[in-house]
């Protein structure tokens, strides 16, 4: 492989439009909006390319890409004038069943002619809402779509394994009709799934491993084993795991009991091919690290990698199984650390041409020949290039951003600030670039939604924080106590303390940034979406003295409610430990059960077609405020979008979003 720096780059390949050729260093970002406000309706711009995937000839990238105003599955030649991008799949038209349509929220490849996509609707399943996954091959030759094990199956579906060699099939699990047609399902047995072997091209399926009454989760190893099966009692969270070696082999209890609901239940999760090496996730001193796992006395071994105060993402194994690629973490930005020595050599090389933070490879070929990676400061729209490892060459493939191109934005930064307790709490900062040197600008609180989730300072997806900076806002993004990567007692925080110690995290953002001369904390507004929409209206409920207004999108209301539409929401297990005050008052804890107390003006945004949080919230909510003699067009704004979901698919809502935004802030929350 030649020194990168070194290398005089070849012609680019892009997707959309024709190349520039990229330098060995860092190019420099587009002045084109330096100076420049760049409108909302760019910045609620679906991203170019988003989750691509390289097959392992490395001819073909499959990537959702925007199209129309939504994203849609194409598969895009690595080098241009070879073929022609194809679009195979768009979201509610690829399948339709009788569940209706069905989303795309993922895609992996067997071969270089086979890709399985992996669609998910929001189900009710005998009483309880679930993610209804399913699966479906598309032969790259053939151009014909095939549904995996749909025809007897019930519920969701998971793939367990996929071949890499030889003919393609795949191992799934799932829940099978009764072969009785007239009883339907056999509800005795809708929590034990079987197993069975997939093929990909007929979709003729060979059972693996019959329903077990006990098991309720199958795990597969490297080589297409059935190794692993749980079982999980839902009130309770009492867990049972059983372990075989091998196919002639019987299944063996390795565990029984009820495990930390924050830590990591010490079992094998990667297996290398072979079967006779293993790796797991364990928690050992609170954040998540990666051991090696010994098979013969069934206990974690020696720490692989982990990272201070953070926990780790995820590992991955090398395209042929046979060893440890690397892992991923974020701390304040997404990283890999890789233990191959190919790719671990590739990523310093990038590093050291375009900055050690800055390079993100996304997907390579099986050899890693071809890369593909993105390119970013923190604030800068992202760039994606291909890298050919064999000429040394590099071209850039797409911009995130056709408008935008490279250019800098406001800028991102990660700062810590003390919670009233006394806690550092991590939150991601966006300055706005046009009030440069200026003090005691107001200020937008965004919290992440989830809660089990968390915020980073890589380029902004959905366009929030730096529409609001670019607006003129100084935005924060706190990773309050229940975020996710801070480790088990972080996670942990978060019981009883929705609408409590959580809101008080992100109201303790306001004095720190005051403190520091950044905000007014008298011009400050709070805007969220899902658990950051609760947080919206609990704030504008419980803590209108601190805000000037509230932007409460998909946002969960009344709690009791939620749990009678969604039985399963948070888990019947979680819910016991994870919503209400310290006394468990869940009604306490819904701020749309006191509309009397609601100070502030509030926008409500809702999805009519939104089945995770129904539409009932928000109207329910509507009604409670007016009946309380709040008047709409002055106390509360509502927007329903009629064809908007929880997960803004569609990019015509995303930009009426950040319309209705600045119209609401520009009336209760001026930047000027």
């Amino acid at each position: 492989m030649k020194t990168l720096h070194r290398v005089v780059l070849g012609a680019a390949a892009s997707i959309v439009l024709a190349g520039t050729m990229a330098s060995g260093q860092m190019p420099p970002a587009s002045s084109d909006w330096a100076t420049k406000t760049v409108p909302l309706e760019v910045l609620a711009q679906f991203p170019m390319i988003t989750q691509p995937r390289m097959s392992p000839d490395g001819k073909w990238i499959a990537t959702r890409i925007r199209a129309s105003g939504e994203q849609v599955l194409a598969i895009v030649p690595v080098k241009p004038g070879e073929a022609k991008a194809e679009v195979i799949a768009r979201n509610g038209e690829a399948i339709k069943d009788k569940e209706g349509d069905r989303q795309i929220v993922d895609y992996r490849w067997a071969d270089a002619d086979h890709l399985v996509i992996t669609f998910d609707t929001r189900e009710n399943f005998y009483g309880r809402w679930i993610d209804d996954v399913r699966y479906a091959s598309y032969n790259r030759t053939t151009k014909k779509i095939l549904p995996l094990g749909w025809d007897k199956s019930i519920g969701s579906t998971e793939m367990l394994w996929l071949s890499n060699s030889g003919k393609p099939h795949m191992l799934l699990q799932r829940i099978l009709w009764d072969t009785n047609s007239t009883r339907g399902p056999d509800t005795e047995l809708t929590g034990n799934p079987e197993v069975i072997d997939v093929d990909l091209d007929t979709g003729n399926t060979t059972t693996v491993m019959p329903h077990n009454a006990v098991i309720e989760d199958w795990t597969a190893d490297a080589d297409g084993v059935v190794r692993i099966g749980t079982a999980r009692d839902a009130d309770s969270g009492k867990m049972q795991v059983y372990y075989r070696t091998g196919t002639s082999q019987q299944l063996k209890k390795i565990f029984d009991g009820t495990p930390d609901r924050y830590g990591e239940l010490a079992i094998p999760s990667l297996f290398l091919a072979g079967g006779t090496k293993a790796y797991a996730y364990g928690k050992d001193g609170g954040y998540r690290s990666l051991y090696e796992f010994d098979l013969a006395t069934m206990k974690l071994g020696k720490k692989v990698f982990g990272v201070p105060g953070y926990d780790i993402g995820g590992a991955a194994l090398t395209p042929d199984r046979s060893a440890l690629l690397g892992v991923t973490y974020t701390t304040g930005r997404e990283h890999w650390t890789y233990f191959d020595p190919r790719m671990k050599e590739i990523q310093g090389l990038l590093e050291e041409s375009f900055g050690k933070d800055n390079v993100l490879i996304a997907t390579a070929d099986a050899k890693r020949e071809t890369i593909l990676f993105r390119v970013a400061k923190m604030g800068q729209a992202e760039t994606w290039y291909i890298f050919d490892t064999v000429s040394g060459g590099i071209g850039r493939f797409a911009y995130g951003n056709d408008t935008l191109k490279d250019a800098m934005l406001n800028p991102v930064s990660v700062v810590t600030y003390p919670a009233s307790d006394g806690k550092k709490i991590e939150a991601i900062l966006t300055m706005p670039r046009h009030r440069s040197g200026q003090r005691n600008l107001p200020l937008i609180v965004l919290p992440h939604g989830g809660p089990w989730a968390r915020d980073d300072a890589d380029w902004d997806a959905y366009g929030w924080a730096q529409s609001l900076a670019e607006l003129g806002y100084v935005v924060i993004q706190p990773n309050y106590r229940g975020s996710t990567g801070y480790g088990s007692d972080w996670e942990k925080a978060s019981e009883k303390a929705w609408g409590y110690r959580m809101q008080d995290d992100l109201n303790d953002a306001i004095p720190w940034l005051a403190g520091q001369g950044i905000a007014d904390p008298k011009r400050v507004c709070m805007f969220g979406w899902s658990y950051g929409g609760y947080a919206a209206s609990r704030a504008a409920e419980r803590d209108g003295d601190k805000y000037r207004c509230a932007i409460s999108g998909a946002g969960v209301h009344d709690l009791i409610a939620m749990q009678r539409y969604d039985k399963s929401y948070l888990g019947r297990y979680g819910a016991k430990m994870g919503m209400g005050s310290a006394s468990g008052d869940l009604e306490d804890a819904s701020p749309g059960l006191h509309p009397e107390k609601y100070s502030i003006p509030i926008l409500i945004v809702q999805g009519a077609k939104d089945v995770r949080v129904p539409p009932a919230q928000a109207r329910d909510l509507v009604a409670r405020l007016k009946k309380a003699g709040k008047v709409e067009g002055k106390d509360f704004f509502y927007l329903e979008q009629p064809l908007n979901t929880h997960n803004l698919l569609r990019e015509a809502d995303r930009v009426q979003l950040m319309q209705e935004v600045k119209k609401f802030l520009d009336r209760f929350n001026p930047a000027t």
